[in-house]
């Protein structure tokens, strides 16, 4: 990389820094970046120092969002109240009896070197400087933030901050927020140097059922820097892909040295604003940062295989991406969908992306011609018409998949597929007698249920594939159309999922009972899902197991944007084609990079 770049890059550093970082550098020689953050990660006790009663004040929040799962002590520290929620208050952290790992401040910016003075003397070794008020508001906030790391070097502490949101460590389920967020514990690593962005990508993950192992909102990050965090990250393996927001670095020869030994071994993907003159006068008076070059940092960037995103919902488009798919061979990408326009539109994302909508082989022309309508589009692609056959819609990824031309695979509207249900539902005329037309009775649907449950108690795909054949072939039935051969390989296929345990079958089977059925208990099944949850939990499976049988990805997506997707396993259907295609090439510009660097095993 050449100097010019880095020097780019060095325009970059974070005014609450610059000077500190001095300070800073060699202060804890001799240990390992895990053993310098054990203490701030894994404490056995937290004081949080201006907890209060007064719910109007962060102090109040951020002391109970501390106390929400902590598994170790919790200790209120305020000079003028003697209980903080039922819980004793000391007036200083050196009052306090036992040891405490961990000091969150929420006071006044004034009084905070002080009080790490009473933590150094304490022997705390970990803090989170949630306060604002230091070098984001200029050359005094700058003097007393040198003041705090002077004092907080001094005494071996390392700290979070200042005027950050805090931070949530998944291994000793510890909430240090100055107010509560939902999340949970998953393979994802984040952290954010702007405390909206991080707190709103954390909550958005929570809702698609997307974990973080850690969570870091940084701020002016005076002591510990974002490339430490990611090192940190790095070494954990717990966590599979590493999520950053950066406004700014504060020193970019430092950030490349630490980061580029971090990327061959799993994803950073950062989200960095400031392309433009709008967004680096914002970055300058939100955090005090110059933006930079945006040229130098997308080299920069790219010669260490960072993965640069463009929104926070990318952050997590992309990082579920990663989490959920094999690594794609190459840029060939298969497009399936039950609706011309809609293909369309991906194929376009996909060709603007620098992918590659491959012509298909005679081959697999040919083999589809056996099973959809003649007016289907006959490439790629891969549009049946309106053909309503949900059998050969299910067969035909396994047809591209099989191609070695094919790296990779769109299916669109994959997750409105659940509409199925509501025809098996009104396939015959009364419910209660099975809803499926090809079981003519209650009582034979009862069999049905019973054999299929024990059947598949034996984990043997043969066995499987016996007992859900019928099941198969009535599926075919109600879409009007019956292949032998695609009721022969869908079988497969789902007794697959079944045998590996990615598809609970008795489950899917109980959301077709009628309520309140004998079978239920029989099948010792209590809370039976919606027939549109068991539909949807199905083909889950069934995506799940097509990377599984192919070693492929294979992305879905719904045709609804105002949908909030969920995790289900490892398959996760995105909103749209464009998204699934800028994920897709994401994943493959990392593949790239990781055959540059030489350590691609796929």
């Amino acid at each position: 990389m050449s100097r010019a770049l880095l020097n780019g890059l060095h325009c970059s550093a974070i005014l609450c820094v610059n000077h500190a970082i001095q300070a800073y550098k060699g202060a804890s020689m001799g240990q390992s970046i895990v053993e310098e953050l054990e203490p701030l990660f894994n404490p056995k006790s937290v004081a949080v120092i201006g907890a209060t009663n007064n719910w109007n004040k962060w102090g109040y929040s951020t002391f109970t969002s501390a106390l929400n799962g902590f598994r170790g002590k919790v200790y209120p520290v305020n000079n003028t109240e003697s209980e903080v929620l039922g819980h004793k208050a000391f007036a200083k952290v050196i009052d306090i009896p036992g040891p405490v790992d961990l000091a969150v401040f929420v006071i006044p910016a004034a009084a905070v070197a002080s009080v790490m003075e009473d933590c150094v003397t304490k022997g705390v070794k970990a803090g989170v400087i949630i306060t604002a008020g230091f070098a984001e508001t200029g050359a005094g906030g700058k003097k007393l933030q040198d003041e705090v790391l002077r004092i907080a070097r001094k005494g071996g502490v390392r700290f979070i901050g200042p005027n950050c949101m805090g931070f949530w460590s998944a291994s000793s389920d510890l909430r240090a927020f100055m107010f509560p967020l939902p999340v949970k514990d998953g393979p994802l690593a984040f952290v954010s140097q702007g405390g909206n962005v991080g707190g709103a990508v954390v909550t958005s993950g929570y809702m698609r059922g997307v974990g973080f192992h850690w969570y870091v909102s940084c701020g002016c990050a005076a002591d510990i820097q974002i490339e430490d965090y990611i090192e940190y990250f790095g070494d954990d393996p717990q966590v599979k892909v590493i999520l950053a927001y950066i406004e700014g670095l504060a020193d970019g020869v430092r950030f490349l040295e630490k980061v580029k030994k971090v990327t061959p071994k799993k994803p950073v993907i950062v989200l960095k604003p400031g392309k433009t003159d709008a967004g680096a006068k914002a970055i300058t008076s939100h955090s005090g940062a110059l933006a930079g070059s945006d040229e130098a940092y997308e080299a920069a960037f790219r010669s260490i295989g960072v993965t640069r995103v463009e929104s926070p919902e990318e952050l997590l488009d992309v990082a579920i991406g990663f989490i959920t798919q094999p690594l794609p061979k190459g840029r060939n990408v298969a497009i399936l969908t039950p609706g011309g326009s809609y293909g369309v539109l991906c194929a376009e994302a996909c060709a603007t992306e620098g992918l590659d909508v491959i012509k298909l082989p005679d081959k697999v022309i040919a083999a589809l011609d056996k099973v959809f309508p003649p007016r289907w589009s006959r490439g790629n692609p891969v549009d049946p018409a309106g053909d309503r056959n949900m059998v050969t819609f299910l067969t035909a990824p396994g047809k591209l998949l099989r191609v070695d031309e094919v790296d990779s695979l769109i299916f669109m509207g994959f997750g409105g597929f659940s509409i199925f249900a509501a025809m098996f539902l009104s396939a015959d005329t009364g419910y209660a007698e099975g809803v499926a037309s090809w079981v003519p009775s209650r009582e034979q649907f009862r069999e049905l249920a019973i054999a299929f449950t024990r059947a598949l108690s034996s984990k043997d795909t043969a066995e499987i594939g016996k007992a859900i054949h019928p099941v198969v072939a009535g599926v075919a039935s109600i879409m009007g159309i019956y292949n032998e051969e695609e009721v022969n390989e869908l079988t497969q296929l789902v007794a697959s999922a079944i045998a590996s345990g990615r598809l609970n079958a008795p489950i899917l089977i109980s959301a077709f009972l009628p309520p309140g059925s004998a079978t239920l208990a029989e099948m010792g099944i209590r809370n039976p899902p919606t027939p549109y949850e068991a539909m949807a939990r199905f083909l889950a499976a069934l995506a799940e197991q097509w990377v599984e049988t192919y070693k492929k990805p294979v992305l879905t997506t719904t045709f609804f944007a105002e949908d909030q997707p969920r995790l289900q396993g490892s398959h996760y259907a995105y909103p749209s084609g464009k998204q699934a295609a800028r994920v897709l090439i994401k994943m493959v510009e990392y593949k790239e990079h990781l055959e540059t660097v030489g350590v691609y095993k796929g």
